[in-house]
């Protein structure tokens, strides 16, 4: 009976306490099962879910090297490509792109097509009106500023951009620069008229000059038999100073449309150079004392291999257009360098005046045979100063503007594999 009361519990509460952790340890087990099935699905689903994680790096992956790759190409072509979105504003601009037009592609992303591109330039003839009416441009060519304020042509495509699903994302349009093929053109030009020169002088040389020698003749004839005083004399002498601009014409011409025949030598150019301007400024100190000739050359020589003869008459001839251009007188500035240019060394010569500058129109035509601008000119000074220069495999360059003077620069190699 004291036992009892020690415990405090009664046989029937005993048994329902004993009933009670029974019914407990069973549901304790049916737990730690599901506990146990919970943790082993859990696993699964980790294993799953790695699965899918791994699945999806190596979608990204493969994303990434696609659109790297594709990026790569973008930025490989020599073409440049814009990209606009629906309001006109530019979302891609690739290297090539900058390189055309002068910008960096963080100076232009976002902002509208019309302020890079679209300057001076028809709607028409731009992205935005591809974006607008979906009518895109094939071949097509027009004329846009640079960065520096430069008008460049461009060949040109557009085209709309849209999603997988046929939506309008924006317009696409790629370009590339004409100025080089525009050159050649001209160049093309240029030397089918010297070809058709060439035919003319044959003809001239024979049906002109040999009138001429008798026009002469005969007129110095009847110069002879008048008496000094008599009227008649000025005009017989007219008649033969008219014979001999026309004859020298004909030299002229003759001598431009025979090919250059060089016989270069190895020289000190910047030496050259000195010797041929002071025999030069001999020549204008006696026409005129306001010519100032300025002199811009390394110290140290630069050998080159030219046929001095020719060069000579290339910078005489450059130069009398300088003096030319400044009747009342200037400075005429004369460089020289020599500079590194893919794996050869060019010779560079600059002549620059502060005379009366062309305006773009005359500038294109400078090179053209017979094309002056100066009373009693023949038009052919500059025509062979550029035919003796790319006999040399040389170029020339001039940049001129109305009332600001003009620079000729002239480039050419070292030596050229023809001559040494």
């Amino acid at each position: 009976m004291e036992e009892k009361e020690t415990i405090g519990l009664t046989v029937e509460e005993l048994s329902k306490f004993t009933s009670s952790y029974a019914h407990f340890n069973k549901i304790t087990q049916k737990l730690q099962k599901a506990y146990k099935a919970l943790e082993e699905k859990f696993e699964n689903l980790n294993l799953k879910l790695e699965e899918t994680n791994i699945q999806l790096r190596q979608s990204l992956a493969e994303k990434d090297r696609i659109s790297n790759y594709l990026n790569n190409i973008l930025e490989s072509l020599n073409s440049g490509v814009l990209v606009i979105d629906l309001n006109g504003g530019i979302t891609l601009f690739n290297k090539a792109a900058e390189e055309i037009l002068g910008y960096k592609t963080h100076q232009v992303l976002g902002k509208p097509y019309v302020k890079i591109m679209g300057k001076n330039v028809k709607k028409e003839l731009t992205p935005l009106h591809t974006l607008k009416t979906g009518i895109s441009h094939l071949n097509e060519e027009k004329e846009v500023e640079t960065r520096k304020g430069k008008n460049i042509p461009l060949g040109f495509s557009t085209s709309l951009l849209t999603d997988s699903e046929g939506n309008h994302l924006g317009a696409v349009e790629v370009f590339f620069d004409l100025t080089h093929l525009k050159g050649l053109e001209q160049e093309i030009t240029r030397v089918k008229t010297l070809a058709a020169l060439g035919e003319m002088a044959a003809t001239v040389a024979h049906e002109v000059r040999n009138p001429l020698g008798g026009i002469a003749g005969f007129a110095a004839l009847l110069e002879r038999d008048l008496e000094p005083d008599d009227p008649r004399k000025r005009l017989v002498n007219k008649i033969i100073e008219g014979v001999e601009i026309l004859n020298r014409l004909v030299i002229n011409l003759l001598n431009y449309t025979k090919a250059v025949k060089l016989n270069p030598q190895k020289l000190d150019f910047v030496k050259f150079l000195n010797d041929t301007l002071n025999f030069f400024q001999m020549d204008i100190s006696s026409q005129s004392e306001n010519i100032s000739l300025r002199k811009h050359f390394p110290k140290e020589g630069i050998e080159c291999c030219i046929d001095s003869e020719q060069f000579r008459q290339v910078i005489l001839n450059v130069l009398r257009n300088s003096v030319q251009a400044m009747p009342k007188g200037g400075d005429i500035d004369v460089y020289s360098e020599s500079i590194p240019l893919k794996q050869e060394d060019n010779v560079i010569l600059k002549i620059s005046d502060n005379g009366e500058g062309m305006d773009k129109k005359t500038k294109e035509k400078l090179f053209t045979p017979f094309f002056t601008t100066k009373d009693g000119g023949t038009g052919l000074g500059l025509s062979t100063v550029k035919k003796i220069v790319e006999a040399h495999k040389g170029s020339v360059e001039i940049e001129s503007q109305p009332g600001k003077g003009t620079t000729i620069t002239v480039s050419f190699p070292k030596r050229t594999n023809d001559y040494w």
